[in-house]
């Protein structure tokens, strides 16, 4: 007994040693998928979340030509239905460019020829219609963002020697066929070509393809298309990968938001204007469903359903019910309509929750996404300023480092491009005398800046500038500040010579510059 009991045991203490083994080894595994270990969670696989992919493609052949049509048909149609997405665009248009894009030459000779260009070149630059300058620029910009690239050609003894701006929309920059590719003329051993961008076999852009056509993926017929060299046009593009050909419209990463957002928004006006048109409904124990024509068949109204057609056209002649009850002293208290409703009839509110009171909230939220996606802060995104004035100049801070950094992408892959081609053409034509060696790299703007939320402490500031040599007139006034600067010197002489008591005769002491500087 003993013997048996001494093996019960041992059996026991190996089956608890066991279990221990057991529960440890699911503790240590346990403990392993919370703990800290060696590895990126991004890339490992989940169920909860989207996975990666490893990636053997470019950023133009995962876009491909028919993908890429399609995106530049969403940006359009976001552009032209899509109030939100047609805000933000309207604020790139008008911060980036707006009215101006003026040149400024700096160099001697420079501000006759600026004076050129923004006069005589800048109202009539468009070789196929009559577009102002600040408008190509503002549309530009709107490419760039909305559809990713666009195709510039100027007219330097090209077509006409114009002296003007040729422009290709992004779906208008084609591919041709292989076999008629290898078939062009301008073909060589190692060319390749993809969306329209022919390369040579160092990847060196060597030209572009354009057609009139537009929605063509490829191009069969090589009269369909002009092949423009690379330096005789430009490919106005705001790529984000390196070595990407081809840009892609950045409004193309909130696209769904918005057009989320445009459905959500219809069906909750749609279901609030019906809602608007309910006032309710009556609920009948024993309705009737025979109401073709009520008034010619009286017995199937409510009122008269269980009487015979006698008592309902004695009913009909008296013109009063003998069993209803009026409540007189009701109605000439409510002063309104009472209305008496038939046995076992029940009178039912229409709950009118459209459209839904976190609506508005909620298409923010989403829109304050949506426009950081494209470097907007919330007051540019809503177009609303109801916070304080700290909040709203940062803001419009956060928000002007993107149209900044807008204005200066503009000049380098557009205007000075375009300004040091028209230049050249106006020297060659004897519209401009020749500048001095380097002109090509004297070329500066003027774009848009950021407003003034407090007029005072901005014109303070100014001052300061000025004083420390921070800023100058210049970039204060435009191109034209030495003309601007002697009509103000002119206005300052008559006024002294008036003797009128202005303060722009008056000089700002020390002790108040010090001042103002304290306030600032």
């Amino acid at each position: 007994m003993s013997t048996r009991k001494t093996k019960l045991e041992a059996a026991t203490e190996r089956r608890d040693i066991a279990l221990a083994e057991l529960q440890t080894a699911v503790y240590k595994k346990r403990l392993g998928k919370v703990q800290n270990v060696a590895r990126y969670d991004a890339v490992e696989s989940s169920k909860q979340r989207r996975q990666p992919a490893v990636e053997r493609k470019s950023e133009d052949n995962i876009l491909n030509s028919r993908k890429r049509l399609l995106s530049h048909n969403v940006g359009r149609d976001l552009e032209r239905n899509s109030a939100p997405a047609r805000g933000i665009m309207h604020q790139f248009r008008i911060n980036v460019v707006g009215p101006l894009g003026k040149l400024q030459v700096n160099v001697d000779g420079g501000d006759e020829a600026a004076q050129w260009f923004n006069g005589d070149w800048a109202k009539d630059c468009d070789f196929r219609d009559d577009v102002h300058w600040s408008t190509q620029c503002q549309n530009v910009v709107a490419a760039a963002v909305r559809e990713g690239d666009i195709l510039a050609v100027f007219d330097d003894d090209l077509i006409d020697d114009s002296g003007k701006l040729l422009m290709w929309e992004a779906d208008q920059i084609v591919s041709l066929s292989e076999d008629v590719f290898k078939g062009w003329d301008g073909y060589q051993e190692g060319y390749t070509q993809e969306n329209g961008i022919v390369r040579d076999g160092w990847g060196r852009v060597v030209g572009y393809f354009a057609s009139g056509e537009r929605g063509l993926s490829v191009v069969d017929e090589l009269d369909k298309v002009t092949f423009f060299p690379r330096g005789q046009a430009r490919l106005v593009k705001n790529p984000w990968r390196i070595n990407q050909g081809r840009g892609i419209g950045s409004l193309l990463t909130s696209a769904t938001n918005f057009q989320d957002l445009y459905e959500i928004l219809v069906k909750e006006l749609q279901s609030a204007k019906v809602a608007a048109s309910m006032a309710g409904w009556t609920k009948r124990e024993n309705a009737e469903t025979d109401w073709d024509t009520p008034a010619a068949n009286p017995e199937y109204l409510p009122e008269n359903i269980g009487k015979t057609t006698t008592e309902v056209d004695a009913e009909a002649a008296n013109g009063t019910d003998p069993t209803a009850k009026n409540y007189e002293n009701f109605e000439s208290l409510t002063g309104g309509i009472w209305e008496y409703l038939a046995e076992n009839d029940q009178i039912e509110f229409a709950n009118i929750d459209r459209p839904n009171v976190h609506l508005a909230e909620f298409i923010e939220a989403v829109l304050g996404h949506a426009g950081a996606s494209v470097g907007l802060a919330r007051a540019y995104t809503i177009l609303r300023a109801d916070s304080s004035y700290t909040s709203f100049r940062g803001d419009m801070v956060l928000s002007w480092a993107t149209f900044y950094t807008m204005q200066k992408w503009l000049e380098r892959a557009f205007a000075d491009w375009v300004a040091q081609r028209a230049l050249a053409w106006a020297i060659k034509k004897g519209k401009v005398e020749d500048l001095p060696d380097g002109w090509e790299s004297s070329l500066s703007w003027v774009w848009p800046k950021m407003p003034n939320v407090d007029e005072l402490k901005e014109a303070m500031a100014v001052r300061m500038a000025l004083k420390n040599g921070t800023t100058d007139y210049s970039k204060l006034l435009g191109p034209d500040w030495r003309q601007r600067l002697g009509a103000f010197g002119e206005q300052f002489d008559a006024i002294l010579d008036l003797g009128l008591p202005l303060s722009i005769t008056e000089s700002i002491s020390g002790n108040e510059l010090m001042s103002l500087e304290g306030e600032l």
